[in-house]
């Protein structure tokens, strides 16, 4: 991974590596590659474990640069994947962040077919609408870190996370958090040239789900939302939390419609879990957000749609606790 960043046909101006008390030979490997890197290197490790959302937030506030690559886990960049990515910021200063598309690789680096778009069940989505709007992040995560590249300013909006990220019941992630604020801030840009080989093995943190297992994922997705779980339904307002967190970032920046926005994104999904209504008002509740497009038309919108009409269906109506911020 560090020898294809060094081969980049533009090369970049520093590398900011935050060790989270890694246990491997992580920083002996770094600190082989900063003698003969073609760029700054700087290396700094945490004193204790904030996990890795915390610990990309430590790393995105001492890089120096206009534009921020995020690199991380033993992902293959092509040579072209920097000069691509900044080259469209340059053109359109309104853009916040740019990503692209990625081949799926094997452990020996063999490209194994799909594209990471593809088999997140994104790319029909992102190849017909690459300006991506607020609400689509808001809907769900659409990025991968390693694909992006960000604008100092979207980063200066992001920092610092905020706490609300690291709820053990829905955490986001750093990528998911600085696209949100990105697209509510500016422009989000998506490339559909893969200008990365993503490493898919069973040991990285944040894989991908392939044929099968893609499946059993989304049905056990669907099974849990027809279970009367607390967890379960927490998660969506957790959720709403957070949107409503990205929506005050906006609002410091004047960005108000995208602002508002994401709080009505924050809103649907209170409503999803929201079984204090009639099943009939609910279902009717359901159809009206379908129709109205806020589920959008690919695979995962119309899964979530039959989903919250199964719970509208089997869940009988009960009070819910306040829908506010959550402590």
């Amino acid at each position: 991974m560090l020898d294809s960043l060094a081969s980049q046909s533009r090369l970049p101006d520093e590398l900011v590596v935050a060790d989270d008390h890694s246990d491997d030979a992580t920083m002996s490997i770094i600190a082989e590659f900063a003698q003969h890197a073609p760029f700054v290197v700087h290396i700094e490790t945490n004193e204790t474990p904030v996990g890795s959302t915390m610990n990309f937030a430590s790393a995105l506030a001492r890089c120096g640069g206009r534009f921020i690559a995020l690199a991380d886990q033993d992902d293959v960049w092509y040579p072209s994947k920097l000069a691509c990515l900044v080259g469209e910021m340059e053109q359109d200063p309104t853009i916040t962040m740019a990503f692209s598309d990625a081949e799926l690789i094997d452990e020996d680096g063999v490209v194994i077919g799909s594209s990471l778009w593809d088999a997140r069940l994104v790319g029909c989505t992102l190849r017909r609408r690459p300006v991506v709007a607020e609400e689509l992040f808001a809907r769900r995560a659409l990025t991968t870190g390693c694909t992006m590249a960000v604008r100092r300013r979207a980063v200066a909006a992001a920092l610092p996370f905020p706490d609300e990220l690291l709820d053990d019941v829905a955490p986001m992630r750093h990528d998911r958090w600085l696209s949100l604020v990105a697209a509510a801030v500016g422009t989000v840009r998506a490339i559909p040239e893969p200008l990365l080989g993503f490493r898919v093995h069973p040991a990285q943190e944040t894989g991908v789900l392939l044929g099968r297992q893609l499946h059993r994922a989304m049905s056990r997705a669907v099974t849990g939302v027809l279970r009367a779980s607390t967890d379960d339904d927490r998660g969506y307002r957790v959720r709403a939390v957070q949107l409503e967190v990205a929506a005050d970032r906006a609002e410091d920046l004047g960005d108000f419609e995208e602002a508002a926005t994401l709080r009505g994104v924050a809103a649907h999904l209170r409503r999803r879990v929201d079984v204090s209504e009639p099943v009939g008002r609910r279902l009717r509740s359901v159809m009206s957000d379908v129709n109205a497009g806020v589920y959008g038309w690919d695979r995962l919108g119309i899964t979530a749609a039959g989903a919250d009409i199964a719970r509208a269906l089997l869940r009988p109506a009960r009070a819910v606790e306040p829908a506010g911020r959550l402590g």
